[in-house]
């Protein structure tokens, strides 16, 4: 089998591919995609000036990792639940603010956002003509 030519689906990467995750919904983009490098830059820039001797305090890391993956890999979520003032269930609408807030609460969910836009397997295009013919030979046999 030779290596497949144009085997990914770019617009996957800056657009993002759904992933299931303990019961919610997650539109994860490529890690390293243009729009997250360029939030990257702005953060590496920001701490650079604000912390010039180059010890980003640990809190402040964590806060901007939170905020790399909102603003340039998590695009939306579906199936989220908040509580409201009553203590009640209530549905809790994707923005870059909350998804900062929810990634910074939550370091396993924050790993695993990483770790599925890094996963390049979810971004290949589909390949449906060879699908059917493996379908096809398969159950004539």
């Amino acid at each position: 089998m030779a290596y497949r030519f144009n085997r990914y689906d770019t617009d996957k990467f800056t657009d993002g591919e759904w992933v299931e995750i303990e019961g919610g919904q997650f539109k994860v983009a490529k890690y390293g995609n243009a729009e997250h490098l360029e939030v990257a830059e702005e953060i590496n820039k920001r701490n650079k000036r604000k912390y010039q001797s180059g010890d980003v305090p640990v809190q402040v890391m964590i806060e901007d990792s939170a905020e790399e993956l909102a603003r340039g890999v998590l695009k939306d979520w579906k199936d989220i639940e908040g509580e409201d003032e009553a203590g009640k269930p209530c549905p809790v609408p994707f923005s870059v603010e909350n998804a900062k807030i929810l990634l910074m609460n939550d370091e396993p969910l924050r790993n695993r956002i990483k770790r599925e836009s890094q996963d390049l397997s979810r971004f290949e295009r589909e390949r449906i003509g060879e699908q059917a013919k493996k379908r096809k030979t398969t159950s004539g046999s």
